[in-house]
């Protein structure tokens, strides 16, 4: 892990924070691990989402425990029903606690949240997919990302810093941006029969080494390389923006991931809020 983030640890719980988003003093920003949290096996501990099969009751005492530690009122949360496409949303005061205790009452079929509302926690869940914090300190307006290798494709990062230039007048120039552990490309291997020939896959900047058809095997993506070329394609300044490069695949002391765990797992959560 680099210098730009920390773990923080409160007693049981364990959670990444981002120094430079910190230090505008402007936001709250976390990405939870797996420790000090309710649930039992396989979603043992702070599994955070309600759509995995855990018991609403332990992930509503989970969410309490991880924003009680961030001075957030849980029940002011407001989250997506992520389904890896590009939609994006913008959050409301009248939109406070949507998806707090239910995944059903979630604002539907997005995967990105933006809003310049201050004291409206934003939060999405994550398991090997890249959570994407971005700050705007002039418009003091924040986003909120969930990009997996659909999100990607999608270009879901780079259209979301469109949005913020059309509905804040946001100048990615100014902007502030943040990775935070996701699968590196160390344990995302994709073989070829899943016909993978997708043009963004080609793309050198976007791989290890570029997918073709022509090399048969298995390709190794680096989603976290690819949403860092989107931020920069949209404006942002290599020097604002922070990568986290600690594998969540790699660290089941730390976190959930959907690859290694074949998908029964619980799931971490990326808050951000405005102060």
């Amino acid at each position: 892990m680099n210098q730009d983030f920390e773990l923080k640890e409160l007693g049981q719980i364990k959670y990444f924070n981002c120094r430079e988003l910190d230090n505008t003093n402007l936001v709250v920003n976390a990405f939870t691990t797996r420790t000090g949290g309710v649930s039992g096996t396989p979603f043992n501990n702070l599994n955070l989402a309600y759509n995995v099969g855990d018991k609403e009751s332990h992930v509503a005492k989970n969410r309490k425990i991880i924003l009680d530690a961030l001075s957030i009122d849980y029940r002011t949360a407001v989250t997506a029903q992520q389904v890896h496409k590009d939609k994006i949303a913008l959050v409301r005061k009248e939109d406070k606690d949507k998806g707090a205790f239910k995944y059903s009452k979630g604002i539907g079929q997005t995967d990105a949240l933006i809003t310049d509302i201050p004291g409206i926690p934003l939060l999405m869940c994550y398991a090997d997919c890249v959570p994407i914090f971005i700050l705007d300190p002039i418009k003091k307006a924040i986003a909120l990302i969930h990009s997996g290798r659909k999100g990607t494709e999608l270009e879901l990062t780079l259209k979301t810093l469109f949005k913020m230039k059309k509905i804040f007048e946001t100048n990615p120039c100014s902007c502030l941006a943040a990775i935070f552990p996701s699968i590196g490309p160390c344990c995302y291997s994709i073989k070829e029969e899943n016909k993978i020939d997708d043009y963004w896959l080609n793309q050198v900047e976007y791989n290890i080494e570029p997918i073709s058809l022509k090399n048969k095997g298995v390709r190794r993506l680096d989603l976290r390389k690819a949403n860092n070329v989107q931020l920069i394609k949209a404006g942002l300044l290599k020097k604002n923006i922070f990568v986290n490069e600690i594998c969540t695949a790699d660290h089941p002391e730390l976190f959930f991931s959907y690859r290694r765990d074949k998908g029964n797992t619980g799931r971490m959560a990326a808050i951000f809020m405005l102060k």
